[in-house]
């Protein structure tokens, strides 16, 4: 019952806020219905995330939904429920079939260890209540389906302090608020797109003036993740216990056992510790002082960095590790939009982290420039976040071309000013060969 008035109640939210663009929503889910009960269960991720990101991307160009970020939300976080369940039930075939392979080669007994909470042949009735299920806005947190099915299994939900958790987040919900409209009230967006902006200011107060939209853009994302969040520790959905280490995004990931036994066992269940790190969306502190660029996208939107780096990058395919890191980058930046404003983002992002490694890699290790070196990647990473804003809030491109042409395209002239001292101090042929460029 539970199940069904949840699905139920996600389905008139969709409407409510998409209108008789609802049809999208549907046909993403019956597409991908059809490709996990009619494909070959070993190529079911490739041909799901083709399919979806194909959909996404007729969206934002053809129907063109970028001034409706609310209707897109709702979409990218139904496509990330569903590719995520074709990349498990494709995982746990792949490692059942090598399982198989290991038994035949071998007289002794084999540990299949494949995680049982999907089941082999999902009937369409549970992936659609996995891919509308209302806990919460549809923007996120995203969760796999072992937590979506814990919340209907487990009676973790009623042994959380769930209402004081609520209380929390909305007390902080409000403050954020009255700080998004303060701002707001005094920074409006218009001004970017008038022309006395570009004639009666100075190039560096056009860039300062990025500052509190950057704040306003965090606040606006904190407030809708804080919302969501609280909707769901009010329902009692994300909670386990402490000791099992829940990640957000992934679940429980330490003694699963003792997950099972409380579980399965009332007495257990009542000496246990829970928390809902399952729902956190950001890690304040990683996110404002870094001091690096990765520590900030690691801190940002965590569930759905988590999916990136277990789907697109672990997953996808068998290539190099530098090719899947590019491969990553190209579906968040797909996901996210194929527009202008996403290019300069995710390109800015990419060499920005990779300078990052690279001069952490030629430091001198020495204690006591360590506070020097992280002051130097804490103002680059500043200067870089400011330097991308208007591609963060502004919709329309020629505008954002506008904006970049006037203060002279300062921060990218600067990257290869970087670029230009990495390589001359680099004793290797390419500074980026050895990079880690996953967020």
């Amino acid at each position: 019952m539970k199940r069904n008035y949840g699905t139920g109640l996600g389905i008139l939210i969709v409407y409510l806020i998409c209108g008789t663009h609802i049809y999208h929503s549907v046909l993403i889910t019956w597409g991908n219905i059809i490709i996990i009960k009619c494909c070959d269960k070993r190529y079911l991720h490739h041909i799901s995330l083709s399919y979806t990101w194909t959909y996404l991307a007729y969206m934002h160009i053809i129907e063109k939904y970028q001034s409706l970020p609310y209707i897109l939300w709702v979409h990218q976080a139904i496509a990330l429920r569903l590719v995520g369940m074709a990349f498990e039930i494709s995982l746990n075939e792949r490692i059942k079939n090598e399982a198989q392979e290991q038994k035949n080669q071998s007289s002794k007994p084999t540990v299949v260890n494949v995680e049982n909470s999907i089941p082999e042949d999902p009937k369409a009735i549970e992936i659609i209540a996995y891919a509308y299920f209302f806990i919460g806005l549809h923007k996120g947190p995203y969760y796999r389906w072992k937590i979506f099915q814990d919340h209907f299994e487990t009676p973790f939900g009623v042994l959380g302090d769930c209402r004081v958790i609520t209380e929390q987040k909305l007390k902080k919900l409000a403050a954020y608020v009255i700080l998004f409209m303060v701002l707001r009230t005094n920074f409006p967006i218009e001004i970017y797109y008038q022309d006395n902006f570009y004639v009666e200011y100075g190039a560096d107060s056009r860039y300062l003036y990025n500052l509190p939209h950057l704040v306003m853009y965090c606040l606006q994302h904190q407030i809708v993740m804080t919302l969501c969040s609280s909707i769901c520790t009010e329902a009692g959905f994300g909670v386990y216990p402490a000791k099992c280490n829940p990640l957000p995004g992934h679940g429980p990931s330490a003694r699963l056992s003792l997950l099972k036994l409380a579980a399965s066992n009332n007495d257990v269940a009542l000496e246990q510790e829970y928390n809902f790190a399952v729902l956190r969306s950001f890690e304040f502190d990683k996110m404002v002082f870094g001091p690096k660029m990765q520590d900030t996208l690691r801190a940002w939107d965590i569930s759905t960095r988590y999916w990136f780096y277990a789907h697109a990058y672990k997953n996808t395919c068998k290539a190099q590790k530098q090719i899947r890191k590019l491969l990553t980058y190209l579906l968040w930046s797909l996901w996210c939009g194929p527009s202008l404003q996403q290019f300069i983002i995710a390109s800015t992002l990419y060499v920005h982290t990779q300078l990052e490694k690279e001069y952490a890699a030629l430091q001198v290790p020495n204690e006591s420039m360590k506070v020097t070196w992280e002051v130097g990647y804490s103002i680059t990473r500043l200067l870089c976040l400011t330097y991308l804003t208007p591609c963060l809030i502004i919709q329309n491109p020629m505008v954002v071309l506008k904006y970049y042409n006037s203060i002279l395209w300062m921060y990218h002239f600067l990257l290869i000013v970087f670029i230009i001292a990495a390589l001359l101090r680099s004793d290797v042929s390419h500074p980026f060969s050895s990079l880690d460029l996953i967020p």
